[in-house]
């Protein structure tokens, strides 16, 4: 039997979202929300909406997907989360602390599955370099090195929200959310702390009683470079992404030769992505439901705030 779904918001939401319901097969898409009128719908089967409220109301969905800015996303999170609907939202979620809190208290009431879009889990050469990390048993003896360069796109867009932290944007609420992720994924939840920050250039602490490593984060490179490495014994291992495809072309290296390399289609790898979040809802998979679900964003979202970046 299908799910039946509603999806907020048409371009994010559009673009790539409901291309990967698409791909599943296993859902109906009944209605998609936007806050204006727009003929190019029109000869899609699902029905239009100018308001998300009305559609939920009217279609009584089993799933909502959302894909608007931040601050139009934190009232739908918590009408979806009082009304026990199962949702994928996107973050960043919230810069406010007590709303984190009103969130948490409406979870605990809540049985309902609540994920959030952290696709760079969904990675081959991610989840392939935490099963190396499995095997190796990481100690505070190994070095552990990351960086991310980069220069994101949407900088071109000046009137963009990602790039006005009051509305729950920048390069922080971002992509080192995504980071954020990718590194608890890998070693477990950790403390972090800012050591230093020179412009766009940040030097962050990350620790726990097992380990300690510092994360490089540069948001204005000339060229994109994603790098973790791990040195283990007599062993380096590192997870590397050297193009323009935030999503694509990752490889694994173990001391100087590639090990893994597998990529998703070309031009689709956010589809692609996205579509191993949203099959949480209809199969199983413990390890990256526990990463991507609602209270892990959070959890991140928290950290990210006391930084006070």
């Amino acid at each position: 039997m299908q799910k039946k779904v509603c999806i907020i918001g048409v371009n994010y939401s559009y673009k790539i979202l409901f291309q990967s319901l698409k791909i599943l097969k296993n859902f109906d898409i009944l209605g998609i929300a936007g806050r204006k009128k727009r003929k190019e719908f029109k000869k899609e089967k699902f029905l239009y909406y100018t308001s998300w409220k009305n559609m939920i109301d009217e279609l009584k969905p089993d799933l909502v997907v959302i894909g608007v800015p931040p601050k139009e996303q934190e009232k739908i999170l918590e009408f979806l989360l009082i009304k026990n609907i199962d949702f994928l939202c996107e973050k960043p979620i919230t810069n406010d602390l007590k709303r984190i809190n009103l969130y948490k208290n409406l979870v605990k009431k809540n049985s309902n599955k609540n994920l959030i879009d952290l696709n760079f889990l969904t990675i081959p050469a991610i989840q392939k370099f935490k099963n190396i990390i499995k095997k190796i048993k990481i100690s505070k003896k190994d070095q552990i090195k990351i960086e991310w360069f980069l220069k994101p796109r949407s900088l071109k867009d000046k009137l963009s929200w990602k790039n006005n932290p009051k509305k729950i944007g920048g390069e922080i609420n971002n992509f080192f959310f995504h980071l954020i992720s990718i590194i608890f994924y890998l070693f477990g939840s950790l403390d972090i702390s800012l050591i230093s920050k020179n412009k766009n250039f940040y030097n962050f602490l990350f620790s726990s009683r097992k380990i300690n490593f510092e994360v490089n984060f540069f948001t204005r490179s000339k060229i994109n470079k994603f790098k973790i490495e791990v040195n283990n014994r007599n062993n380096k291992y590192s997870l590397n992404n050297n193009s323009k495809d935030y999503h694509n072309n990752y490889f694994i290296k173990k001391n100087n030769s590639i090990v893994f390399k597998k990529n998703f289609l070309k031009d689709k790898s956010r589809i692609f992505a996205s579509k191993d979040i949203l099959s949480l809802f209809i199969k199983k998979n413990q390890e990256l439901e526990k990463h991507t679900n609602f209270n892990k964003g959070l959890e991140i979202q928290k950290k990210i705030i006391n930084l006070k970046c």
